[in-house]
């Protein structure tokens, strides 16, 4: 069985290295290391070049992470998929471990908890839950699934029905996305003792920062948008969640004008560009209800 890892890299230079270093340096028989660096303008294409065939490298414009997610499984030849942030790192003996639960399950999807830690090492052993929630997304239920990027793995044919994927160009349509859809699709396994390190830092993208707040409804309502028109089954869930992230947005409409301004122009530009960009989700929103009572 081969596994494929790929990693989405911008403007991560500095954690490069111990990234690709933490898979390079795994124990397994059969693996690739694929790098898509998503138009980086800091030194990561030297340092990806001085790699040499060590792993394969895909330069492509700058055009998000899910455009990143893309272009590394259209290069991937693996059968299991591993996904890892460039400032993320996979702890010693984690691909050998995903890849024997496996072999011993019937299942299509693997996550595995992180560690912010960067001293944690391996458990000696896993705690592994089967989860097959594939009924309760049907009805519109929210399954647990935290976890992030770094922790996410597939085998091949279940990606190859969730990739590629709708491209934005920040983190609205992303991970989230492709969890839900993975949970929909197939049974999975959720290793609930860490093997993978999420490097929290002050140039996160989502986690920990500050715009977390006002992009989570953002996220809520692309996600489930998107959900709802490629999955039939669905319907229910992405409606649940674009009106989720409806009422968090008015919420953040309701305070005093100066907040507001300052919040707005996170998500979605200024205040008023805000209530245009809900004017037109609400409509959709309201095609999908049409569409789900014919």
């Amino acid at each position: 069985m081969k596994l494929s890892v790929l990693i989405n890299n911008f403007n991560y230079g500095r954690y490069l290295r111990p990234c690709i270093d933490s898979v390079l340096s795994q124990v397994y028989p059969d693996f690739e290391v694929i790098v898509v660096d998503d138009g980086s303008t800091d030194d990561s294409q030297e340092i990806l070049a001085s790699y040499g065939e060590r792993i394969l490298t895909v330069l492509k414009e700058n055009g998000g992470q899910a455009s990143s997610f893309n272009a590394g499984f259209a290069a991937a030849s693996g059968d299991i998929l591993f996904l890892l942030d460039a400032d993320d790192a996979f702890l010693p003996g984690k691909l050998a471990r995903i890849a024997e639960i496996y072999d011993r399950n019937e299942i299509d999807w693997c996550f595995d908890r992180v560690t912010t830690k960067e001293s944690d090492q391996p458990p000696a052993e896993l705690q592994v839950t089967l989860f097959d929630k594939r009924d309760t997304l049907r009805r519109g239920g929210f399954p647990s699934l935290p976890v992030p990027t770094s922790g996410l793995s597939f085998r091949r044919n279940l990606l190859s029905q969730i990739l590629p994927m709708s491209v934005a160009t920040d983190v609205v349509l992303s991970d989230n996305y492709i969890k839900f859809a993975a949970a929909f699709l197939g049974r999975g396994a959720i290793v609930e003792t860490p093997l993978t390190f999420q490097r929290i830092h002050e140039s996160n993208r989502y986690t920990g920062t500050s715009r977390a707040k006002t992009l989570r409804p953002r996220i809520m309502i692309a996600t489930g948008l998107e959900l709802a028109r490629r999955y039939d089954g669905l319907q229910a869930l992405g409606k649940s969640l674009v009106a989720g992230g409806i009422a968090e947005t008015t919420s953040l409409l309701k305070l005093p004008s100066e907040a507001r301004n300052t919040v707005a122009g996170g998500p979605f530009g200024d205040a008023a560009a805000t209530e245009v960009a809900l004017m037109a989700v609400r409509k959709r929103l309201g095609n999908m209800l049409r569409r789900g009572q014919s």
